[in-house]
């Protein structure tokens, strides 16, 4: 069956935008609720059934419009629009009665500019969209009106307005570099750029605020405990990774080796990886420590940026795991959002299947064999091998990947232990049920579906890895697994010390 691809991908940006309008109606406040499941369809249908080679021009759009897909470009639009499709499903059971028109607008704009960012080649298409899920994604973190909401909300602007003055600045002089307002001309132009080290400071910089990067990611735990559960979904495993995408389609990957930089990025992917985990152990609520296990696991997508950029000829390799990576990480960690608004059934049985459906995209972020996880870090570990790298920092990625594993199931079973405090026996709304379930589907099964080709990095079948493979996998997660029996023991020992210290 053949699809006109360029009409849908055109159709998929705009069906969102047509919320305002709707909003105008408050008799329409039903059927906007009610069709957010809708919304990002077109986009699904075009990233799994379309062929990826399709171009769309627009020459009426700002200075001349540009989409396209390639191979790279599908893999995000596809992790964009099950995530929204699935976190749309979990919000027509999750809201309340009150500001729904609110809440749809905001969804529906950040929805246009998240896919769109991920389909424009052009740089005033990308950045437009960019800044329109930035903003957007305003109302969504405020939602609930509460004092801590509009305090999260004011330091999402702050940085949001200094991200987006970064990348506006970084793509302007990239532009003036290039001679050229595609994003493809930017990476060749930027290697060879006067003000090369300038415009690459301006990108990072500027897209790691939306990419969680230490230092600018403070927006990141306070806005994910605070948002609507699904926005907190989609925030996390979607828009998050926009900034990644970023500097994958405008740093000069495979042009140059910029040893600095990637020791730079690999020194940071180090620092959120294992920092948050730190700092994620200590939290109390369930949300925020898994905003924490977000900066975290984007912390190990910049170690693979950095080697990238300072080994030019591991790059495209390396990009093929970024975006396994991103995908296997963004429906896992959307899964584990939207199961901390699930209730408990009565029954003991009811009540260990919820547990075991909420633990297992857990476990598969940490690395359990035979899921996604599995396979997204065996072929981490093999493209991030020390003998097929040649640069300085090279040596350190090995025990950095597995303390990062080790903080990931760490963070994992903090997060487990923090909901069961929260979870309360009650009767789910179905509609919730169903996105939360498909979300899980998403990460257990559906992964497995698609074509990998990554240059041999892992053999097929890829859901069977060898003997060595599966212990390489399992001894971290046996050290994490002490680690947290030892706290828990020394929690009780403390516990029963102070009891036993008060007077009778």
């Amino acid at each position: 069956m053949t699809f006109p691809e360029p009409i849908l991908a055109l159709v998929a940006v705009c069906l969102p935008l047509l919320y305002p309008a709707m909003a105008l109606r408050s008799d329409w406040r039903r059927v906007m609720r009610y069709i957010l499941p809708v919304l990002p369809l077109p986009a699904l249908l075009l990233a799994s059934c379309g062929d990826p080679s399709w171009q769309l021009e627009l020459p009426w759009l700002l200075n001349g419009g540009l989409w396209a897909l390639d191979d790279l470009r599908r893999l995000f639009l596809l992790l964009t629009a099950v995530l929204w499709t699935v976190a749309g499903v979990y919000a027509v059971g999750y809201l309340a009665e009150s500001h729904i028109r609110r809440f749809c607008v905001c969804w529906g704009l950040t929805l246009a500019g998240n896919l769109g960012l991920t389909v424009a080649v052009d740089i005033g298409s990308f950045y437009s969209f960019f800044a329109l899920m930035t903003f957007a994604g305003y109302g969504l973190i405020v939602h609930e009106g509460t004092d801590e909401a509009h305090y999260a909300g004011r330091v999402y602007m702050a940085m949001a307005v200094l991200g987006e003055m970064s990348i506006l600045a970084g793509l302007l002089l990239a532009a003036s570099a290039a001679d050229s307002q595609l994003l493809t001309d930017l990476p060749a132009a930027l290697a060879q750029a006067q003000q090369r080290d300038l415009i690459i400071a301006l990108l990072i910089a500027g897209f790691g605020v939306k990419a969680g990067l230490p230092l600018l990611h403070f927006w990141l735990p306070l806005a994910h405990p605070v948002a609507p559960t699904p926005a907190s979904a989609v925030l996390s495993g979607a828009m998050i990774k926009a900034g990644l995408l970023g500097w994958l389609v405008t740093l000069p990957f495979g042009e140059i080796g910029l040893s600095g930089w990637g020791a730079l990025m690999v020194a940071a992917g180090a620092v959120g990886a294992l920092g948050a985990a730190i700092l994620g152990v200590l939290q109390h609520r369930p949300k925020a420590v898994l905003a924490y296990s977000s900066i975290s696991q984007m912390g190990l997508m910049v170690l693979m940026v950095g080697a990238a950029l300072a080994d030019p000829e591991r790059a495209p390799v390396l990009f093929s795991v970024i975006g396994l990576y991103a995908l296997h990480h963004g429906l896992a960690k959307g899964s584990l959002f939207l199961s901390a608004g699930v209730s408990l059934p009565a029954s003991r049985m009811g009540q260990t299947m919820i547990w075991i459906l909420i633990a297992l995209p857990g476990l598969s972020l940490a690395g359990l064999p035979f899921t996604s996880g599995a396979l997204a870090k065996l072929a981490m570990k093999a493209g991030l091998a020390e003998d097929s790298l040649s640069f300085a920092l090279a040596g350190c990625l090995p025990p950095l990947m597995t303390a990062g594993a080790i903080a990931t199931l760490l963070l994992v079973l903090r997060y487990l232990w923090t909901l069961s405090a929260k979870l309360e026996t009650g009767q789910t709304p179905p509609m919730l049920t169903a996105g939360w379930l498909a979300a899980v589907a998403a990460s257990l099964i559906a992964f497995w579906w698609m074509p990998w080709d990554l240059a041999g990095l892992v053999k097929a079948p890829v859901w069977l890895p060898a003997p060595y493979q599966i212990w390489a996998l399992v001894w971290p997660m046996l050290i994490a697994l002490a680690l947290a029996g030892l706290a828990v023991l020394l929690c009780r020992n403390s516990r029963s010390a102070a009891l036993g210290a008060k007077p009778h």
